[in-house]
């Protein structure tokens, strides 16, 4: 449900900060979409609530930040492209369709959930410690691809 986008991970990331701060170390990775930053027919509430998620994020950072009291905490989104799951079975069923989309990316495919894996522990290891307020697009190149 599109409203519960932001709202779920603001309530996750209020329980989980006690937690975070008593261990001086946290990371908040929130999902964003390629509809964060581009618009697509017929998903009007789908994009307003993604793009709800990336400035949930950076507010996310600011709120848990040396400023208020917290160390060691940072919070990032990740933007898949479109990747193979149960939730998109529908898309990957029309053969064209997934065909033409995998076309819109550098990587000339689609993802699958392994892809978001190594962005994934990236921004929840100490490796992220200076990246804050940011939004990982992990599509293939679909988001930098201008007109083929």
């Amino acid at each position: 449900s599109p409203p519960l986008f932001p709202a779920a991970p603001a309530f996750l990331a209020r329980a989980c900060a006690p937690g975070m701060a008593a261990a001086g170390y946290g990371r908040i990775v929130t999902t964003a979409s390629l509809q964060s930053a581009l618009a697509f027919p017929n998903s009007l509430p789908y994009a307003a609530a993604k793009s709800g998620v990336l400035g949930l994020t950076r507010a996310l950072a600011e709120a848990y930040s040396p400023a208020h009291g917290y160390e060691g905490i940072t919070s990032n989104a990740i933007a898949p492209g479109f990747v193979q799951t149960e939730l998109t079975a529908s898309v990957f069923a029309d053969e064209p369709r997934a065909r033409q989309l995998a076309a819109r990316t550098i990587a000339a495919r689609n993802s699958t959930p392994a892809d978001l894996a190594g962005a994934a522990v990236f921004l929840c290891s100490p490796a992220s410690a200076y990246v804050n307020g940011q939004t990982l697009y992990v599509d293939g190149g679909f988001t930098a691809l201008g007109h083929r």
